[in-house]
């Protein structure tokens, strides 16, 4: 029976999923059979799982059908051992690509994926997250912690005390730096951040380019959407950490470094006592970078105001 409640799902495509391959000037293509969605949704975010030893340069592409007609494909994101580009500029009738994520005009059922591969590229995975427009929350489900208590070691970062300009943009590789570290990937942040940067948008937080950078330093990195904080008790563990994106209103999140924010990236490490543990990169200093959440009103935050978007960084 279809959940007719869901907003968001979840996939996870790997060479199985391959329909054809084509080679054409070395560049050789992959084109997925195509997917159905168990709903009709209205965006799509994809993330690119690579592998250690990447040598080449991968780009992404997918289209999306409404059971008749196909779309043209949208460039989705381009990384290679040296360089990164987003296409933000491509609207059409079918819908247009918001840096990292594709936003369409009308709800479609099906998509399909293309992947353009030159050079040493040990592809693992890529992962589709879609979501549906729809306003449907339900906070007794989607607060209600794992049962029990878990709380990962982490070194905390403060993106302020980091002495570049950038530093009240850097969240999302702060976050993600903070939680390769705890997963026994020891980086310094630096690299992180050279390596994330999109030039197109100017931004540290593209989803494809954190989660493909992640990925190659042998972890399983994935784009994800959550429904409640119980999924947690699956990608919160002492193999794995969630990066979450969260916004919220003034003083919704007591206890926040920041009274208020439209979008800003913590490290979930873990929760107790009707709190969520975060290492949050907003906190003036170090010290201070560790705290604790009420549940229900973190829950707001990220499932309701961010339709519970998150890295999974798991070791492989």
């Amino acid at each position: 029976m279809t959940d007719t409640s869901a907003t968001v799902f979840n996939r996870i495509h790997t060479s199985a999923d391959v329909e054809k391959y084509t080679l054409v000037d070395g560049v050789r293509a992959a084109i997925s059979h195509p997917q159905k969605a168990p709903f009709p949704f209205t965006s799509l975010v994809a993330s690119a799982n690579l592998g250690q030893f990447f040598d080449g340069s991968v780009l992404l592409e997918i289209q999306v059908s409404n059971g008749l007609l196909w779309s043209p494909f949208f460039k989705l994101g381009f990384v290679s051992e040296s360089f990164q580009q987003s296409f933000p500029d491509q609207s059409n009738d079918w819908g247009i690509v918001k840096i990292d994520e594709l936003v369409l005009k009308k709800p479609m059922r099906y998509y399909r994926l293309r992947v353009r591969m030159k050079g040493k590229v040990p592809l693992l995975s890529f992962g589709v997250s879609g979501a549906c427009a729809s306003t449907n929350y339900n906070e007794t489900i989607a607060a209600q912690l794992p049962s029990g208590s878990f709380e990962a070691d982490v070194w905390p970062i403060s993106q302020k005390e980091q002495d570049t300009p950038d530093n009240m943009r850097i969240c999302s590789p702060v976050s993600l730096c903070m939680a390769l570290n705890a997963l026994g990937r020891p980086i310094v942040l630096s690299q992180v951040l050279q390596n994330v940067y999109d030039p197109a948008s100017d931004i540290f937080g593209n989803w494809f380019f954190n989660t493909a950078y992640a990925s190659q330093q042998g972890l399983d990195v994935h784009f994800w959407r959550f429904n409640a904080l119980s999924e947690l008790a699956d990608y919160c563990t002492p193999h794995a950490l969630v990066a979450a994106s969260i916004a919220y209103g003034e003083n919704e999140l007591p206890g926040a470094p920041q009274p208020k924010t439209e979008g800003h990236f913590v490290l979930i490490r873990g929760w107790k006592d009707g709190q969520i543990l975060v290492a949050d990169p907003a906190a003036e200093t170090a010290s201070e970078v560790l705290r604790a959440y009420d549940a229900t009103l973190f829950a707001r935050a990220w499932l309701k105001n961010k339709q519970g978007s998150a890295y999974t960084i798991q070791k492989r």
